[in-house]
């Protein structure tokens, strides 16, 4: 991308009313510039006044006249001097210190901007279906909502302005001394324009390519170490670690190559320009000397002089600015491309916090919900897949009834689920909870429908925090907790801790033995008291006995509603309704015996397991 095109997709991230306070800041900066003119200005006409008075000569009409209409037409060549030299250095200071104020307020802006656009972002990432956020790696989504986020707005809209600042000044200052001397000033532009055309060709490319590879082994580097943390015991039972630490170290040596890039193409201009005003200055001393006269050459040498002090930094900024701006487009890129998937996101009304609806219900807070789940003709493919996942699914759940979806692993059970709970949508067919469809009444009754998948995720946080998860603190009951904690057989383990509720879990949840981590799941989605209940392989880490009381305690919450998905049949055996589900297809349903009767492999694990009676006996 050029820098135009990422200035521009950028500015897609901004709402109306942002842009044009952004374009009024870029319009104040450059108001500023004006601040330099009348100080290189000041500076010259002191210059001028200099030379006249050492060569003994008088004044220049042009001096005189300005100090007789300020006033200060009796005073004295010498004092004139002293005065414009002075007011050339408050103006040139008062520029030096508005400046950076100006732009101290439009990087407090566009700080505020970037947590907007993160948080648009997340809010429309979150409202989308499963299968669009699983389009992207968990690396790619963060660095998208965080580095990209900031790297878009920030750094690219805060070089932006200050860039725009510097050319607003490049070009007055360009178009003043056109006024005072043509020649010179045409060959000071050419020169210098040169040469930041010349940088820009030599090590705007590159800053892009530091950048973006600065950025992909840093999302790499992530991802790999999240793998070396999250598989360790696999890791260490196999030996390889020594091959993780030599990725780790290949792919942090690339990105350390590529920020060191960076960093030298960021300092480069500097020395350049430095160099540039050195060789400027002689080759224009020596024009200057040769075909003027001294007074004439030195007088217009020492406005260029002091021009060249504020254009050299001004050419070193804006350099400086589209060099930031290439750089920061390898992590601004993952959030264009997530905003260019999301459509619009910044127009979007983006998700509304319900405290009062998402605080725990008491036990009838959800009187309004009816627990009942319908499926007429669903089907759902993954895309990219040949066939679909489940296929003209067609089911009535009633309400306080448990409903088993069994089968061999890839039958399309999860699935299901997912679709009945309204994270997937399916393409064909209609999936409704208490009579709407299952992603709105999601929003309707928060809590009043809850979710244990078999791989419980916990944030690195106390029992509390993880119980109640993503609830703002002043939300959390205790009493809640502790229900909840005692319903799934681990109120006992928490109490046995010195802080109790305030236990930290760990990392993952590492401080906590598997079935501990599966029945804090369990606790999680019972501290809403909710009426629909889906259970994904819930007590698969559970020890029997532990199950079998788990088991118990859904048996007695009248009036839930339960979809269980389970491998163990003990699980499922009093289900009031059992369906086998096969390649995606509901190939039989009814009570346990039913469907054993009807499929014999599930007749076989349930012979094995001793919850049906051998076939010849029947």
């Amino acid at each position: 991308m050029t820098v135009g095109e990422t200035i521009a997709a950028s500015l897609r991230l901004l709402n109306r009313r942002d842009r044009r306070l952004l374009g009024v800041a870029v319009l104040i900066q450059m108001v500023t510039s004006l601040l330099d003119l009348a100080g290189i200005a000041l500076i010259g006409l002191a210059g001028a006044l200099s030379v006249t008075t050492l060569a003994g000569q008088p004044a220049p009409q042009l001096v005189r006249a300005l100090a007789s209409a300020a006033g200060l037409g009796q005073l004295s060549d010498r004092a004139l001097v002293a005065i414009l030299a002075g007011l050339a250095a408050a103006v040139l200071l008062a520029k030096s210190v508005v400046s950076p104020l100006l732009m101290a307020r439009v990087f407090a802006f566009l700080a505020r901007r970037e947590a907007v656009v993160s948080a648009r972002l997340t809010s429309e990432l979150l409202s989308r279906p499963l299968t669009f956020v699983q389009r992207r790696s968990t690396q790619e989504s963060s660095a998208a909502l965080v580095r990209g986020a900031n790297a878009a707005t920030v750094i690219v809209l805060g070089q932006m302005v200050a860039g725009t600042s510097e050319l607003a000044l490049l070009a007055t200052l360009a178009i003043s001394l056109l006024l005072i001397n043509p020649p010179v000033a045409l060959g000071a532009i050419a020169f210098f324009s040169a040469i930041t055309w010349g940088l820009q060709r030599a090590l705007g490319a590159r800053a892009t390519r530091f950048g973006s590879e600065r950025a992909r082994f840093d999302t790499t580097s992530q991802r790999t170490v999240q793998e070396v943390l999250g598989a360790y015991r696999e890791i260490v039972v196999t030996d390889r670690r020594a091959f993780y630490v030599e990725r780790l170290d290949a792919l942090r040596n690339r990105a350390a190559r590529a920020g060191a890039g960076s960093q030298l193409v960021m300092m480069l201009p500097k020395y350049v320009f430095e160099a540039a005003l050195v060789v400027g200055a002689f080759g224009l001393a020596a024009v200057l000397f040769t075909t003027r006269p001294v007074a004439v050459a030195a007088g217009t040498f020492a406005l260029f002089l002091a021009a060249a002090t504020r254009v050299m930094p001004s050419l070193l900024r804006l350099q400086t600015a589209a060099l930031s701006i290439r750089g920061a487009t390898g992590s601004a890129s993952y959030t264009y491309a997530l905003s260019e998937d999301l459509g619009d996101p910044m127009a979007a009304p983006g998700i509304a916090a319900d405290r009062d609806a998402a605080a725990p219900k008491s036990l009838h807070g959800h009187a309004a919900f009816m627990p009942t789940v319908d499926l007429q003709g669903v089907t759902f493919a993954y895309p990219g897949a040949g066939s679909p996942a489940i296929r003209d699914i067609t089911m009535t759940i009633g309400a306080g009834q448990s409903v088993a979806l069994v089968g061999r692993s890839g039958a399309g059970k999860s699935t299901l689920a997912d679709v009945i709970l309204g994270v997937l949508r399916p393409e064909a067919g209609v999936a409704t909870i208490g009579g709407i469809p299952s992603g709105d009444a999601l929003h309707r009754w928060p809590g009043a429908i809850a979710y244990v998948p078999q791989e419980i995720m916990l944030v690195e946080d106390s029992v509390r925090a993880n119980v109640a998860l993503g609830l703002p603190a002043e939300l959390v009951e205790d009493d809640v907790v502790w229900e909840a904690l005692d319903l799934a057989h681990l109120a006992d383990f928490v109490r046995s801790k010195t802080e109790g509720l305030d236990a930290p879990v760990g990392e993952r949840g590492l401080r906590l033995s598997g079935g501990q981590r599966q029945r804090l799941g369990i606790a999680r989605a019972l501290f809403t008291r909710p009426r629909l209940l889906v259970l994904d392989e819930a007590t698969s880490a559970l020890d029997a006995e532990t199950e079998q009381g788990i088991t118990e305690i859904l048996a007695e919450l009248n009036g839930v509603t339960m979809v269980i998905i389970a491998h163990r049949l003990s699980t499922v055996r009093h289900a009031d309704l059992v369906v086998y589900l096969e390649n995606g297809h509901a190939a039989a349903s009814g009570t346990f015996d039913d469907v054993c009767s009807r499929v014999p492999s599930l007749a076989r694990q349930a012979e094995l397991m001793g919850l049906s009676q051998p076939q010849a006996d029947r």
